[in-house]
């Protein structure tokens, strides 16, 4: 019979002056072999998202605890990992990626409120993201997300877009209507 999570975590614990060779709890290593499949899957994320006329961005892993306090309240902070930095500022590893892309449009938009860029913006990314959250199958404190957003459509077309972006990734990838349902 498998061995428990205490069971493991004893296994797992440095003896002496021993390092462990596990990674921290919630997180994983990407071995050559787990490369190869990442990679794959964000490969097929690229080319769905550029199909679609979608631009790639990224943002700091590390951003300020009270972005995600304006976007979902105090309570948050017991999912971030948050820490005060040695500048004394209240930082966070980005749990999500959406206050981080409203932040970087909002420095692009002007003291009237208006952009600086052609609307529609169509954005995607791939983030690391973390939560510290309990750990349980097929949920870690780490992972990543593929983010596709459109900024300045006001009509549904911009939902239509992107559930027309999924149906050809799961296409591409060999997924089907008997694989998923919705």
């Amino acid at each position: 019979k498998g061995k428990g999570k205490e069971e493991k975590a004893a296994a797992a614990a440095p003896k002496g002056n021993m390092i462990s060779v596990e990674p921290p709890t919630g997180t994983r290593d990407f071995y050559p072999e787990d490369m190869r499949v990442r990679n794959w899957m964000f490969g097929h994320f690229r080319a769905v998202a550029k199909a679609f006329a979608f631009q790639e961005y990224d943002a700091p892993v590390l951003e300020s605890e009270e972005l995600y306090k304006r976007k979902a309240g105090e309570e948050i902070t017991q999912q971030m990992y948050n820490f005060v930095d040695k500048g004394g500022f209240q930082v966070t590893l980005r749990p999500e990626m959406t206050p981080s892309l409203a932040r970087m449009i909002l420095a692009r938009t002007t003291e009237a409120g208006q952009t600086k860029m052609l609307l529609p913006v169509k954005w995607f990314s791939i983030p690391q993201c973390w939560r510290f959250e309990t750990t349980q199958r097929g949920r870690k404190r780490e992972h990543y997300q593929w983010n596709m957003d459109i900024v300045g459509v006001k009509s549904i077309g911009a939902e239509v877009e992107l559930l027309a972006a999924i149906t050809s990734f799961f296409t591409n990838v060999g997924i089907t209507a008997q694989d998923v349902g919705i």
